[in-house]
């Protein structure tokens, strides 16, 4: 069975993949495991393991395949899995984990020399030198990386695909404001978020088990921030291009709330954000309206402000 067979009091059966688990205590004391699990379609549904032992807690973990036994059950408005029997998969169960590995649209190695061909191009050579650093740094695990544990670009390549997406973006909207500097918006596009690969545990399978210390106590912003500070002292970076840069990685984010203290203060920098927000809110849209029929609304989704997504019936025609 797929998720998409899933319904509130009618017994289930499948193969799922645990994209996240986490263990809690519950009020009792005892412990529980919450999972986040998908099907080959990358479908998802929440299920949790109640009363979890040691050994519950060892083999219920991020990137297992199970096979799961139980029936949907409606908690607070949403479907959820009521797991009534759990193991993991084993090798007579013909099930392997490609199926369930959600990837980027494209190669990530066309989406890095998409990427290099960029940065060489750029008529500056301070913004040139350091970007590239920064790319040469990372290239090791850029090509599995995702670009968040959960949400936008979630799959394995997301983080060079959510970039590749957002320079593309950039440079149509830059057509229409010929006083931005192309060079200097693709830079920070570029740039903003490469933090993530030290803030974020990732797999190569581009699953994130967890948050570094660095990821927990710092975040992708500072880490990103400090590295390219340093870069640019060694390479001898044009001092005002090094703030220029900085403050478009520490400002994107935008509100406080969100770990930006300052908001844009030139038009690069704005334009950045309002790229990344684009391109994230419309990569989480499109994912949620795949898993839903026309005329039909999706559960409230956290990273869309709580909204209830709805599929048009016009995507039927």
């Amino acid at each position: 069975m797929k998720l998409q067979d899933l319904k509130a009091d009618r017994p289930f059966k499948a193969y799922l993949y645990i994209r996240e688990a986490s263990v809690r205590d519950s009020k009792n004391g005892s412990r529980f495991i919450r999972l986040q699990l998908s099907d080959p379609e990358y479908r998802e549904v929440t299920g949790y393991v109640w009363n979890a032992n040691d050994a519950d807690v060892e083999d219920y973990v991020t990137g297992r395949i199970v096979g799961i036994a139980g029936k949907g059950k409606e908690f607070q408005g949403n479907l959820q899995l009521d797991i009534q029997k759990i193991r993991l998969a084993n090798d007579g169960d013909s099930v392997s984990i490609e199926n369930f590995i959600e990837t980027a649209p494209y190669s990530s190695e066309a989406m890095l020399e998409e990427i290099d061909a960029a940065v060489a191009g750029f008529k500056n050579r301070d913004l040139r030198e350091i970007t590239a650093a920064v790319i040469d740094g990372k290239r090791d695990r850029l090509d599995y990386f995702p670009a968040a544990k959960s949400f936008h670009h979630a799959v394995r390549g997301g983080l060079l695909y959510h970039t590749v997406s957002m320079m593309r973006l950039g440079k149509e909207l830059s057509k229409l404001y010929p006083f931005i500097d192309q060079d200097l918006l693709t830079a920070g596009i570029v740039l903003h978020d490469m933090g993530k690969i030290d803030e974020m545990q990732a797999s190569e399978n581009g699953v994130v088990d967890d948050y570094t210390p660095e990821g927990k106590l710092i975040g992708h912003i500072t880490t990103e921030i400090t590295e390219v500070d340093r870069l640019g002292r060694e390479l001898g970076t044009d001092p005002e291009i090094l703030l220029l840069l900085e403050h478009m990685i520490l400002s994107h984010h935008y509100e406080p709330e969100y770990g930006s203290p300052v908001r844009p203060m030139f038009p690069e920098a704005e334009l950045l954000h309002h790229i990344d927000v684009i391109d994230a809110r419309m990569n989480t849209m499109a994912r949620i309206e795949s898993q839903l029929e026309p005329g039909q609304f999706s559960e409230k989704v956290f990273s869309l402000d709580n909204v209830r997504l709805y599929k048009s019936k016009l995507a039927d025609k």
